[in-house]
This record gives structure tokens, sequence and C-alpha cells, in this order.
């Protein structure tokens, strides 16, 4: 299982990710990584095979500069345990960044695909590395990342709760859900995406689930969400978690 964490806001988010990154690590994690974007040097990546606190000292995480950003912590399932396979995975141009729970069942044909066509290169033996490609495929200029996103989570089959971030749009994150936990935590200044609540629950109780076959896109300021087959808009209401003495049953409801 891993665990997954997206930031935007108006302020430097690299310690708020590595701190909530933190709480996300399993045990048995073999690898971590950040990817924060910088509108001025684009995707800055930084992961490698260990622990978080190991790999936040290593490569001076929290000292990242940027306002919105995506991390993972790692228990491998596809491919073996290395740096190459460590998340975030960026595409061949670096303008698309992710981070990925799940399992990608038609990986293998998607990476066919993209091979054949000769012009992408896969750094990682891992499922989830061939959606940031597939956002190559289908982004074109004067196209809305939105709508490119949409159309790369339709060649998808499997399971995901995906966090994705591009040069294209700096400061929005484009995250997605199918069969795997994730929830939105909703702060004034402040929207985060995260695989499991306890990530952001120091700094917001205001919480929003997305459902299978939904998709977000949070910006500092907002953030809407869809259906991913008709483009629907969701109407379902932020949730307040409740206090301490609450907090176990108000965990299960989002499990």
């Amino acid at each position: 299982m891993s665990g997954i964490i997206g930031i935007v806001g108006k302020t430097d988010v690299a310690p708020l990710l590595v701190e909530s990154l933190a709480r996300l690590e399993d045990r048995r994690g073999d690898s971590c990584g950040l990817a924060i974007l910088d509108e001025e040097m684009g995707i800055v990546l930084r992961k490698d095979v260990g622990t978080v606190e190991e790999i936040a000292g290593r490569f001076g995480m929290i000292s990242a500069q940027g306002q919105l950003g995506i991390a993972h912590t790692r228990r491998a399932t596809h491919g073996g345990v290395s740096p190459e396979n460590a998340h975030p995975h960026l595409s061949c141009d670096r303008s698309f960044g992710v981070v990925h729970n799940g399992i990608i069942s038609n990986h293998e044909e998607i990476r066919k695909g993209l091979r054949d066509r000769g012009s992408h290169f896969l750094f990682s033996d891992t499922d989830s590395e061939v959606m940031v490609h597939l956002m190559e495929e289908v982004y074109r200029p004067g196209l809305l990342v939105e709508q490119a996103f949409v159309r790369m989570l339709q060649h998808l089959a499997g399971t995901f709760a995906i966090a994705m971030i591009s040069t294209h749009e700096p400061q929005k994150i484009f995250c997605a859900r199918q069969k795997s936990p994730l929830i939105l935590g909703i702060e004034s200044e402040t929207k985060f995406v995260a695989s499991d609540i306890n990530a952001f629950l120091p700094h917001t109780r205001q919480a929003l689930p997305l459902d299978d076959g939904e998709y977000a896109v949070l910006s500092a300021d907002t953030y809407w969400t869809r259906d991913i087959a008709t483009g629907a808009e969701s109407n379902r209401r932020v949730t307040e978690i409740g206090s301490q003495g609450n907090r176990g049953a108000d965990l299960l409801r989002f499990l």
C-alpha cells in the first residue's frame, strides 16, 4: 500500500508535504519522493530508496521552493525497489508529474503502445509511469490540462488514486479516484489531496472524499469535482470532521 499527498497553497509547501508524508509512511515502505512545481525551474524532483526521514535529510526536501507539490511513500507492487521505481514519475519533457496508489491492470498494453510510437523513454518498471507519458500523447496546445487529464484517465483500467501536476497550468493539482481511497482537505488558502485523511487532519478538518469514477481540480483558492465519464459536476458538500472524541467514528466513513 502506497501513500500519496498533494498540496497547493500560497506559500512554499515542501515542509508541509514532508510532514504529511511522514504521517502516511508505512513501516514496510521502501522508497519515497516529492515533486515541487517551481514556476522558474519547472518540476523539481527529489526521490530515492529509503524512509521519509532519510530521503528528506539526504536531499534537503524541505528546502524545495514552490507553492504546489505532490509526494509519495511506496511499498513496491509493480517493479522492484530502486530510485527509478520510486514516485513521483515525470514525463519525457518533464511537463507532467504523477503519484499513484493502486494497480493499472492494462499498463503493459499502454507501455507497448508508447514504445511502438518510438517517442517515449520509460525510466521505471512501474505501472504508474505510463500515465505521464499518456498525458504527453493527449495534451495539445490550446487544450486545458483538465481536458487532457480526463482523456488520459479514460485509457486506464484497474484501480487508482492519482495526483498530477503540470507546468502547463502551474497553479493546479489534478486528481482522480477509482476503487482506491482519495480525500480532499479544504482550508481557505490551502487545498490538500491525500490517500489517508490523517495526512492533513492537523491542518484542516474540512474533508471531501472523492467517489469512485470522480476527479477533482484544486487551486489555492478553489476546487471542483466532476464525474470522469460524464463531466457532470458533483454537488456533494464538505464534511466537518468532529472533535477528538468523535474522530474514530468520523474516520470510518472515509475508508
